[in-house]
């Protein structure tokens, strides 16, 4: 078995494991709705709190943008947002890597046994969350302060990180050790699974660019032939289904990542209950999960 076989295969069985436990997509809706409430508890007091909206009433946005700035412990603020973040979106990556990683050796945990594992990592979760997040910022002020070339370099930094680190969350879920401990073995593992890794990244990327795109000829259709109502009728139809997409998405990462971490292991696609989640998963009528896996 080729690399691109053996990635088709870790594909195929994350599919098998979300459609054998649905609950694993509720941990990328939870903790969307974690970052948007954090967003409105930030965004709000900031907003009432820093003069913006006196401006706003003397002059309108044109001279509030030469006449308001924000202090400096504002940036403060920022960082802390920034740092909780992070923090959201890791914590419910542990869990569901947790679940998916039980679903693969044949067991079954529900969303609460999620959290509960990912709580248990909890120092771990945070040490890596302040590596992760210093790490974002520090690329994120440099490419602010360059020009193309400087930009081009941080792409290519951060996504060398990306690629190092990108063990890191299942390995935190799975093992025990330091988040520096975490990127170590997190670089190791990549040498011997990078085919793996871009190849089955890359196909899902593309099944789900091309899914993302179904809704994009009815809605102009229904604008053309069906007048403006229908076509905002659509619109929101299509959103729902974009949201619906990007929770399949990623979920289906998360798990991606758990699989690979095992064929990272053991050297073996499947090592784990495998015969159990395919006869799962033939039971049951077709769904979207379904149809999407199918496309390997």
């Amino acid at each position: 078995m080729n690399r691109i076989q053996r990635s088709v295969a870790l594909v195929k069985q994350s599919f098998e494991v979300l459609r054998s436990n649905t609950q694993l997509l509720w941990f990328p809706v939870v903790s969307s709705m974690f970052t948007i409430a954090l967003m409105a508890s930030f965004a709000v007091p900031l907003f009432l709190t820093s003069g913006l909206p006196q401006q706003l009433a003397k002059g309108g946005w044109s001279k509030m943008e030469h006449a308001h700035r924000l202090p400096p412990q504002y940036f403060v603020v920022f960082g802390l947002f920034y740092l909780c973040s992070y923090f959201i979106v890791i914590f419910f990556n542990v869990a569901l890597v947790s679940c998916a990683h039980a679903s693969l050796k044949g067991e079954t945990m529900s969303f609460g046994d999620g959290i509960r594992a990912a709580w248990k990592k909890l120092p771990a979760i945070l040490g890596w969350t302040v590596i992760a997040a210093t790490i974002g910022m520090i690329l994120q002020m440099i490419s602010e302060r360059s020009g193309i070339i400087g930009k081009i370099v941080v792409v290519l930094v951060g996504g060398a990180w990306n690629l190092i680190t990108f063990f890191v969350i299942p390995i935190i879920a799975v093992e025990q050790g330091s988040p520096i401990e975490a990127i170590k073995k997190s670089g190791s593992m990549l040498k011997r699974t990078w085919g793996e890794n871009l190849a089955g990244s890359f196909g899902m990327g593309i099944v789900f660019f091309l899914y993302a795109l179904a809704p994009v000829f009815p809605i102009v259709a229904a604008f053309a032939f069906g007048g403006p109502y229908v076509g905002l009728l659509v619109v929101l139809l299509s959103i729902l289904y974009w949201l619906l997409l990007g929770v399949v998405a990623s979920s289906l990462t998360g798990i991606y990542r758990a699989a690979l971490y095992v064929y990272a292991e053991t050297g073996t696609v499947g090592a784990f209950g495998g015969d159990a989640m395919q006869n799962a998963f033939r039971q049951g009528k077709p769904n979207m999960v379904t149809k999407l896996r199918d496309r390997f």
